[in-house]
């Protein structure tokens, strides 16, 4: 019975570490204004679009969703479904995410700052994603469209006082969601 206590007493003081922890974090992406949910485009392409999405290996914030959400009701085409073969009439849209990771210097500081419970600040100005649309029409390679996202990030115990200003931040989602939407406009040339 005390070990019971003792290991549901321990996930629960470690449960209330990581929220702290990450309570305690301002995340902003450049170049990207707090924006509503995007709605649906107006379904104007017959032909059917395949689309291939990322594994996203890394801590995911809303990125993924973003994306399974555009493509399977957000796109212009009538029809959209998940695959990886590209099809000899219509249209594959291979996705690819790649993660860019904070500076030496600011995953040391990160680490530290997670191991004192955020009592050290830790920052990082230069993670984001890389982000490709690689368009395939009637089984040809047309174009590979890239996008970054840069992702200015700050954790700090005395930051859990300001923790609203996250609310007047762009989302994971919302600069995912916008990213694709330009995809889909720059590459409206092929549709």
């Amino acid at each position: 019975m005390i070990t019971g206590i003792k290991k549901n007493t321990l996930r629960l003081s470690l449960t209330g570490l990581l929220v702290f922890v990450l309570g305690n974090c301002l995340i902003d992406y450049k170049g990207y204004e707090k924006a509503d949910v995007l709605n649906s485009q107006k379904k104007i392409y017959d032909k059917k679009l395949v689309y291939n999405l990322p594994y996203f290996p890394q801590f995911n914030l809303g990125g993924k969703e973003a994306l399974e959400t555009y493509f399977q009701v957000k796109t212009p085409f009538k029809t959209t479904e998940a695959g990886t073969k590209v099809p000899t009439d219509g249209y594959l849209v291979d996705v690819k995410v790649d993660y860019r990771s904070p500076t030496t210097p600011a995953l040391v500081f990160l680490a530290a700052s997670t191991l004192t419970a955020t009592i050290l600040p830790a920052w990082s100005q230069h993670d984001g994603y890389d982000i490709r649309y690689v368009l395939y029409k009637d089984g040809k390679e047309m174009e590979t469209f890239a996008y970054t996202v840069e992702r200015n990030y700050a954790q700090w115990f005395p930051l859990f006082f300001v923790i609203w200003m996250n609310n007047d931040t762009a989302t994971e989602k919302s600069v995912f969601e916008r990213v694709t939407k330009t995809f889909f406009d720059d590459a409206s040339k092929y549709f």
